[in-house]
């Protein structure tokens, strides 16, 4: 959503970037040129602006295309250091901390024109009140709109647009507001992952900044303070709430406290029925119990898996669809990301993702929950990520890939060679050397290993072979593990 807010340059950097980090090898221009609807002569152009851009940024060019190469100890991402770089994500940083400025004052703030301000603003107002029904007006600076629309657009705007351990509202102690969340998910206990406790610490800052500005929520949709009263008799509960509070800079009254824990996010299900959650009607959550029992069960049986945390996955698959606490929380970035990595699984292990898939969509027919198309994904995502050793065991019950090494040296090298490589891949290779004093293509074709490895050339191997050239062991292991992937993955397609 945050890209339709860049200029067309930017937006094509974007892409550019995006594209370029997807590959670990060689791309051809042309290629590259017509993915993305480039001409060539605008793709040098761009692969020299972010050149420029980013000086650091490992580009390398030859006969063979274009690569981008990667310290995997600070990757690059492509998102936030394009964002990072926008003149228009730069207004908007000031817009929201200086609310209320001329144009001018902002001008000189940015070090930009006034002309280029006025184009971004006339820009933003093309694209704001289509996604978000906002607008800016020019004199003073202001948002205007809904104040629930315009909290909803700088938690999508700051969420998106700095990197998972930014914090970006120097004002606000991180470590203090950080602490006042964690009271209240102590006391209802409530255990978000890293992502959801950053998506409240950012509404929670944004709401903070808002209140201060004195923009208030009419009716607030409670984050947290639903049970506001109860919390209150939790024994120095209060108390802790005002320390924290002094240090925060506001007064811990129950409006205050409203305002601060609003959730923008609008959502009908919420808002017609803020108890909604994990708790209930006993009749519906026995029928949610019994029908995921069924189908952990279902799963077991057909993959043959112990599910370890049986009934501590029930009780997450249960929360996950029935409850819309982290659901209300969630972002495009969040979302896509959990998609990526379902994504990357689901092509490992393609039946269970299938099935899985299939019986959790009958669960929420079932349950009435057909028209949440997300929460499907959330169960599928639960169900593999958070039960323990699902997936590796069904990496653990395919036959391990076996390797004959053949030395023309003597049996001693060969063994060797097993035992340094069997350090580097002990649970995934079964290792042999050959003893025999002949060696042949109709032996190398009758043989039962999976991979050859070598000390000495072969053309047109029956089985796949690696020539060991001299290779360091971790560079020996590299050539195997690639070849031993691509035999995985066509075990895993078909198991």
């Amino acid at each position: 959503m945050m890209n339709i807010l860049l200029s067309k340059t930017e937006q094509d950097l974007l892409f550019l970037l995006e594209e370029l980090t997807k590959h670990h090898d060689w791309i051809e221009i042309p290629d590259l040129a017509k993915k993305l609807n480039f001409s060539i002569e605008e793709l040098q152009e761009h692969l020299f602006k972010l050149e420029q851009l980013f000086p650091n940024l490992l580009l390398q060019s030859s006969k063979k295309g274009i690569q981008l190469q990667f310290d995997f100890q600070n990757a690059l991402d492509p998102r936030t250091a394009i964002f990072k770089q926008s003149e228009t994500y730069s207004f908007l940083n000031q817009l929201f901390f200086k609310e209320g400025q001329s144009l001018e004052q902002i001008c000189q703030a940015l070090v930009i024109s006034c002309e280029r301000v006025q184009e971004i603003i006339q820009h933003l107002n093309t694209k704001l009140p289509q996604h978000y029904g906002i607008s800016i007006q020019p004199s003073p600076l202001v948002m205007e709109g809904e104040e629930e629309d315009i909290r909803a657009f700088y938690i999508d705007y700051f969420s998106q647009s700095y990197s998972f351990l930014d914090w970006p509202f120097p004002s606000i102690s991180e470590e203090s507001l950080t602490n006042l969340i964690q009271l209240f998910l102590n006391a209802q206990q409530v255990s978000p992952n890293l992502s959801s406790l950053r998506q409240i610490k950012y509404t929670l800052a944004i709401n903070l900044e808002r209140f201060n500005k004195r923009h208030l929520i009419e009716n607030p949709t409670p984050l947290l303070t639903s049970h506001y009263s109860s919390l209150m008799q939790i024994p120095q509960f209060e108390e802790n709430i005002k320390k924290i509070a002094k240090k925060l800079h506001f007064e811990p009254k129950k409006e205050t406290l409203e305002q601060i824990f609003s959730n923008p996010v609008k959502s009908p299900q919420i808002t017609n029925n803020p108890s909604n959650g994990a708790l209930g009607n006993i009749h519906h959550i026995q029928k949610s119990y019994r029908l995921l029992s069924q189908i952990l069960e279902e799963l077991a049986k057909e993959f043959h898996l112990q599910i370890e945390n049986r009934e501590e996955l029930i009780w997450l698959l249960h929360y996950t669809a029935q409850s819309d606490f982290f659901h209300l929380l969630s972002n495009q970035s969040l979302d896509r990301q959990k998609s990526q990595i379902l994504s990357s699984y689901q092509v490992e292990f393609p039946k269970l993702f299938e099935v899985s898939q299939h019986k959790f969509q009958s669960y929420l027919n079932e349950m009435g929950l057909e028209n949440h198309p997300s929460k499907l994904q959330e169960l599928v995502y639960t169900f593999s990520i958070q039960g323990q050793r699902i997936l590796v065991q069904l990496l653990q019950k395919l036959p391990k890939i076996r390797v004959l090494i053949i030395s023309h040296l003597d049996s001693h090298h060969a063994q060797n060679l097993i035992d340094t490589l069997t350090h580097y891949g002990n649970n995934l290779y079964l290792f042999d050397s050959w003893e025999e004093s002949t060696i042949s293509f109709s032996i190398l074709n009758q043989i039962p290993h999976d991979i050859v490895i070598t000390t000495f050339p072969v053309t047109n191997s029956p089985k796949p072979l690696i020539y060991n050239r001299n290779f360091s062991t971790s560079e020996l292991f590299h050539h195997l593990h690639l070849l031993a992937s691509q035999i995985h993955k066509e075990r895993l397609t078909k198991s």
